[in-house]
């Protein structure tokens, strides 16, 4: 979903604005089309120590629309609601040349038990598909403009004659609201079945963002941060233990129960940009204007939908990483009531680790961790999340740096 609010940002410091009247409305819908593509290597352990080999090629294709609905109920004050639809959001994967899914002999276990790991065990169904649809999580916000570079000079223009004397400067808060209904539950990619969208976590959202209009050139720069918390209804990996170590039916039910679910990530973004205004009429409220802008993402550690989550049937814990975009996008407002927009964006990932469990913890007190191995005694210390074939370092599965793009319209109507 994050891909979607890249391009669904609008004009910054914007907000409905009711001015002189009672309220303001406006009522925007946007379609978006993405493609993300990422090359996963796998750890291999040589002699000369670890090295990294090609193994898949990963694809995901989205169309989305999205619903935004704001109201401006006070001067300076908005509040709004978004709700994204997918329409089609699918995922694929094939292996690469060298690839060593196929041939792996190692048991999600590991491999103390006799005779264990002699024989190919391939891990998942090279090449593969999923299909998702439906709604993301609505997200619900205020939006206040606690300075308006504008305001001033246009109540006291005999004080400010040569211009607005300080920039626009915004605050807002968003809360994505989990509602219920079916969540995400990867091992269905296993049986080919399609899935929702939904992911069950409360997400704060707190902005901050300003802009100063310097002759036809107005820059702009935002700060956000995210705090999420699941649910008890959002996925847990305990809910299908044959697809877990050995140990999972035992350690599900005790010490770790409530610790293998999914956890995303906290998140922090800087976006800075400028909008170049090609034309505009103040007397009839029309605009015409070219927005050049970078962001930059910070993605907490996480065990939730990667990359390799549909291969596997199960979440995955995956490392921090950052996000790089550019867009470009052309903004006409054909008049107070009518606006259009078309963005462009193109972005990158950094390189992450896609499975990195931790293998348990000192869950007893007794100063040891205790692991069994696919041996089959009892191991409470375990992480039943924990995957012998691909989160032991020197068998991990890694995202290479993974190019994204997508283009999105937007039109907007305000009463």
């Amino acid at each position: 979903m994050i891909l979607i609010a890249f391009l669904v940002a609008a004009q910054i410091t914007s907000i409905a604005d009711p001015g002189n009247r009672p309220f303001e409305v406006s009522v925007e819908a946007t379609y978006s089309h993405l493609r993300a593509d990422t090359r996963i290597t796998r750890e291999r352990s040589t002699a000369g120590g670890i090295l990294l080999g090609d193994e898949l090629e990963h694809t995901r294709t989205l169309d989305a629309v999205e619903l935004r609905l704001a109201a401006g109920l006070w001067r300076d004050l908005e509040v709004h609601l978004s709700a994204p639809y997918a329409l089609r959001d699918v995922q694929e994967w094939y292996a690469l040349a060298g690839g060593t899914l196929a041939s792996n002999t190692i048991d999600v276990s590991g491999c103390a038990a006799p005779g264990s790991c002699t024989t190919p065990q391939p891990i998942g169904v090279v090449p593969g598909q999923s299909t998702r649809s439906g709604f993301f999580d609505p997200t619900v916000g205020v939006a206040w403009r606690a300075i308006d570079e504008w305001k001033a000079a246009r109540d006291r223009p005999d004080l400010f004659p040569d211009g607005p004397p300080s920039a626009t400067w915004v605050i807002g808060l968003d809360y994505t609201v989990p509602l219920g209904g079916k969540v995400d539950d990867p091992s269905r990619a296993l049986a080919g079945s399609g899935r929702p969208e939904e992911r069950q976590a409360h997400v704060l959202t707190a902005w901050t963002a300003f802009s100063k209009r310097l002759r036809r050139i107005e820059p702009y720069l935002k700060l956000e941060g995210s705090a999420p918390f699941a649910t008890g209804k959002a996925y847990d990996n305990c809910l299908h233990p044959e697809l877990l170590a050995d140990v999972a039916p035992a350690n599900c039910a005790g010490a770790w129960k409530g610790q293998t679910g999914y956890r995303p990530p906290y998140e922090a973004a800087l976006t800075g940009g400028a909008e170049i205004i090609a034309f505009e009429d103040r007397a009839l409220d029309r605009r015409f204007s070219f927005d050049l802008r970078l962001g930059a993402r910070w993605h907490g550690q996480s065990r939730g939908y990667t990359q390799v989550t549909d291969l596997l049937g199960k979440l995955t814990y995956a490392d921090e990483y950052l996000t790089g975009t550019g867009q470009l996008a052309f903004y006409g407002r054909i008049s107070r009531w009518f606006k259009v927009r078309v963005t462009g964006l193109v972005g990158m990932d950094s390189a992450h680790f896609l499975t990195h469990e931790d293998v348990g913890e000192d869950k007893d007190g007794n100063g040891s961790v205790t692991i069994s191995q696919g041996s089959g005694a009892p191991a409470p210390d375990q992480n039943p999340n924990y995957d012998f074939r691909l989160d032991q370092p020197g068998r991990r599965l890694r995202a290479e740096p993974s190019l994204f793009w997508g283009v999105s319209g937007t039109l907007t109507v305000n009463f």
